[in-house]
């Protein structure tokens, strides 16, 4: 196998191992999609208690529920002590330029810590008063949830290093570029939208993450967006699947291309060796006795060589064989030749 032959099969053995592994994303998305379109809502009413108690294990295995946050405790914010929240996410990102091999890339070093307190999502009627509440379990798992709070505080500074530290930070390969920082927190009386587990227990109702691998969602934003998020974010890993596969079809088709053309000629070499091979031993033949001709009956000068089957007339040699009009036809008989064979005058 050529180099080149040999490189376009390693690429074809990555591209479908890329194509598996965007299979896989598709096939994810796609389900989330679906389960998330087919989950039944549920309202914050003694309904949703009775219909638990109805079922044999008290629980709903995927149901979306929407709420108010609300929580006996509170965390502070770290960078504005007058508000306060349920959740909060701190981040410091450094942010560096860093040479290897000659070649400067950015790099970033996060710090990152999520803070949370328990809580539980309720629905507050017209008089004020409260209805059934879903107490929310492992909120920091979810998805979405960390990506929409609300942002308290948001900063990035520059490298304010002099000129001489600059240059020592190029000399040892690393030059801080900069810090962001950023603070977000969701606080008592976000609306949200959850979608995960439902079960009764203690006569309490425990949202928690799926127990069939489904996606456990704490959003701000509502089940039609969510839904239209994984339709998006699947029909986008479709169409890279789809140029994945039309270039691994292109390299198949040339390495199989490429293969059969050297099958091909190798057949033809075989082909011509065995003739150069036959035309030798004729060659070196003693003359026949034989009063009857032994010419071919086509060149008449070259000695017949060659057995047409199923006729079984001897009557050419290597050369004119070869030289047949298809389909082959034996020059006495003119019966179709199936296949011939070299044959020895003796």
């Amino acid at each position: 196998m050529s180099d080149s032959l040999r490189g376009f099969v390693f690429g074809l053995i990555v591209d479908a191992g890329v194509a598996l592994i965007l299979y896989y994303f598709y096939k994810r998305s796609k389900r989330a999609e679906n389960e998330i379109q087919k989950a039944e809502r549920y309202g914050l009413d003694r309904d949703l208690i009775w219909k638990l108690r109805a079922l044999p294990d008290q629980t709903i295995p995927y149901g979306c529920i929407e709420g108010i946050t609300a929580s006996s405790w509170r965390i502070s914010s770290h960078y504005d002590g007058l508000r306060a929240g349920i959740m909060r996410d701190i981040a410091l990102i450094e942010r560096k330029s860093k040479e290897s091999n000659g070649v400067w890339s950015d790099v970033q070093n996060v710090i990152h810590h999520v803070d949370a307190f328990p809580f539980y999502l309720h629905k507050v009627k017209k008089n004020g008063s409260k209805d059934a509440k879903v107490h929310i379990t492992e909120a920091r798992s979810a998805g979405f949830l960390l990506d929409d709070l609300t942002v308290i505080y948001d900063s990035y500074m520059s490298n304010q290093a002099g000129l001489i530290q600059r240059g020592m930070d190029r000399i040892f390969g690393v030059v801080i570029t900069g810090i962001h920082t950023y603070e977000k927190m969701l606080f008592v009386g976000t609306p949200l939208l959850a979608i995960g587990r439902l079960k009764l227990e203690n006569n309490e109702i425990i949202m928690s993450p799926p127990r069939n691998g489904s996606r456990y969602i704490l959003t701000t934003q509502t089940k039609e967006e969510v839904v239209k998020h994984f339709s998006s974010q699947s029909n986008i890993i479709k169409i890279f699947l789809g140029i994945t596969c039309v270039i691994g079809v292109g390299m198949a088709t040339y390495i199989i291309k490429k293969w059969y053309t050297k099958r091909i000629e190798r057949m033809a070499q075989e082909a011509e060796n065995a003739r150069m091979a036959a035309r030798a031993a004729a060659n070196n033949r003693e003359p026949s006795n034989n009063s009857d001709s032994q010419e071919c009956v086509i060149c008449l000068s070259n000695p017949r060589e060659v057995i047409l089957l199923n006729c079984g007339h001897i009557c050419v040699c290597i050369d004119c064989v070869q030289a047949l009009p298809q389909p082959m036809k034996c020059p006495v008989c003119r019966q179709n030749v199936v296949r011939f064979h070299n044959a020895y005058m003796a």
